[in-house]
């Protein structure tokens, strides 16, 4: 694999700091930025990724395609890129690295080969690169030449390869995200519900007590939430499915969904990561999420 351009779709938060480490590595790193919002733009640039335009130009001298996008978004750009194929000789390779089921992936996988687009399934564990420490989160791969990407790993990213199997990388993503994002979101609703029953104070006491790891990861967990929330809902539809898959009940999961939606829908739903001003400890987001269901 002769990696010398990478597109990166979309350069979000997760999107542009692994974009920019390409970059900083040497590589020529593009985004189709028609039609996308005015933030994406302005971390694109910041990060030194090109802007191609339109999709269609993702076709032309693209080796790789890393696609780091809501889950519910993933299987949608697989099949526009599916669509647009036959018009061009190349054929770049896909690297799905969203929190998708799978299942998810595997059906993802063969429409995309169903044009002779290859494709890697993938996972990203962590947050995004940030300088200066730039640590980069972990993101697993499994596929047929899934290995070969680790030689990104000269830029300072952690690929690691799962074997030749599609569905692997997801497989991990979602055992890991239902674990971590699970409890929080039952670390939401317990201090919500000490928060309306009037013993916030004896509950956060006790925790601090008796499980005072678990009290600072709570700390951490529920004001870093807020601007992601939007995005775990999906991710969450997609544990659900995974449990499913596995004949394990996917109602708890719905539930957690459920949780996410409720933080998307509040004034903490409308923060944004560079740009926080709402929600920025624990006791402000059980505040505000308390008052909003209290009043719904």
């Amino acid at each position: 694999m002769n990696i010398k351009t990478i597109a990166i779709q979309s350069p979000g938060d997760m999107g542009h700091g692994v974009g920019r480490l390409l970059v900083e590595g040497g590589y020529r790193v593009v985004s189709a930025l028609e039609g996308r919002s005015k933030r994406t733009k302005t971390l694109s640039q910041e990060a030194g990724i090109e802007d191609v335009g339109d999709i269609d130009n993702l076709f032309n001298s693209v080796d790789v395609i890393l696609s780091i996008m809501r889950p519910d978004k993933a299987v949608e750009f697989i099949e526009t890129l599916a669509k647009k194929t036959t018009k061009y000789p190349s054929r770049p390779i896909i690297v799905d690295l969203n929190a998708i089921s799978p299942n998810t992936g595997k059906n993802a996988a063969q429409k995309a080969s169903s044009v002779g687009l290859k494709f890697i399934d993938g996972g990203i564990i962590g947050g995004p690169p940030r300088a200066p420490k730039n640590e980069s989160p972990r993101l697993y791969v499994s596929g047929p030449n899934s290995q070969e990407l680790t030689s990104l790993n000269a830029t300072g990213l952690d690929f690691r390869s799962l074997g030749n199997e599609i569905g692997s990388a997801s497989a991990i993503k979602m055992s890991y995200a239902a674990m971590t994002k699970g409890l929080t979101a039952i670390a939401i609703n317990s201090m919500i519900i000490a928060k309306l029953e009037g013993v916030e104070d004896a509950f956060a006491q006790e925790l601090n007590s008796s499980q005072p790891s678990l009290f600072n990861h709570m700390k951490k967990w529920l004001p870093d939430m807020c601007p992601k929330a939007y995005r775990w809902v999906g991710e969450m539809e997609e544990i659900a499915k995974t449990f499913d898959d596995n004949n394990l009940s996917e109602k708890l999961f719905h539930g957690v969904a459920e949780t996410y939606m409720v933080v998307e829908k509040s004034i903490l739903g409308e923060e944004i990561v560079e740009k926080r001003k709402k929600g920025q400890t624990a006791e402000d987001v059980t505040d505000i999420l308390a008052s909003f269901v209290s009043k719904n």
